[in-house]
């Protein structure tokens, strides 16, 4: 069984981070090891969310219970997501370490969980440590626009934009929310070529839903998914879910009930091959 480490937060009131990831990719047959960066009881922007980062030194010990069980060799993938602490991205890098020691085709995927619509939701000091640590080390990343700006010093306001923000970067860039005409996309940006999936614009969409589509993303890729393939599937099953929870008038993502939405979504969104320059 394909198996990915996740580190990233874990909030028992709210369907984000690791709440989201893990049941996801675990929807698609991948198992899932989940690292928790913070335990909180809800979301910071509901007001005091009750609970805190856990301690670089316990995510450390967590990692090495992981590594006395031999478990590392089969971790196919790290993903990460929101970091609690500055000092949490040497316990990250120190994990995919060791994970690619084990285990040499094991890739790492940072999603750089930063801030969305030109706001940063997380400290000074954890945005510097992403922007000029971390993501350097990542085999993949999949940030949404303003995150991929922040990561390059670059204006990513446009398909374009992102296409050579993701072209300076130089790794494969799975990029979110870059509005259109139409409405959202997703652009994949590989050595491979460039593809653009996107879907109508919805009036809102709830927290979390970056979070799902990374693991969606990353899950299909584990567990052998083409890349086209991948980023249709997981840009469709996001919006799907979406739909789902804003026809029942829910804030979080609506998973349990719309699980059936990550492996077969209704809506298959096509995605076309952009031409090189």
């Amino acid at each position: 069984m394909k198996t990915v480490l996740s580190i990233q937060s874990q909030v028992a009131g709210a369907r984000v981070g690791n709440s989201v990831a893990a049941f996801a990719m675990e929807r698609l047959g991948v198992r899932v090891l989940q690292l928790p960066t913070v335990l909180l009881g809800r979301r910071p922007d509901h007001g005091p969310p009750g609970g805190g980062p856990i301690p670089a030194a316990t995510l450390s010990a967590m990692i090495e219970g992981l590594a006395a069980d031999g478990v590392l060799a089969e971790v196919d993938a790290v993903l990460s997501g929101y970091l609690g602490a500055a000092d949490h991205v040497g316990v990250v890098l120190d994990a995919v370490e060791r994970v690619k020691a084990a285990n040499a085709k094991a890739v790492f995927v940072c999603d750089p969980v930063l801030g969305d619509d030109g706001k940063l939701f997380v400290r000074d000091e954890i945005a510097d440590a992403v922007v000029n640590g971390l993501w350097r080390h990542a085999d993949w990343l999949t940030p949404n626009v303003f995150e991929l700006g922040l990561l390059t010093g670059r204006t990513v306001d446009s398909l374009e934009s992102a296409r050579e923000a993701a072209r300076f970067v130089g790794k494969p860039v799975l990029c979110s929310s870059i509005r259109t005409a139409l409405g959202l996309g997703n652009l994949l940006a590989a050595p491979t070529g460039d593809w653009f999936c996107e879907t109508p614009r919805l009036p809102r969409a709830q927290k979390g839903a970056g979070d799902l589509l990374s693991a969606l993303y990353v899950g299909r890729r584990v567990r052998g998914d083409a890349l086209v393939v991948a980023l249709e599937g997981a840009t469709g099953s996001v919006y799907d879910v979406i739909v789902r929870s804003l026809a029942a008038d829910s804030e979080d993502l609506l998973l349990p009930a719309a699980q059936e939405l990550l492996e077969e979504p209704v809506t298959w969104p096509r995605a076309r091959s952009l031409e090189r320059v």
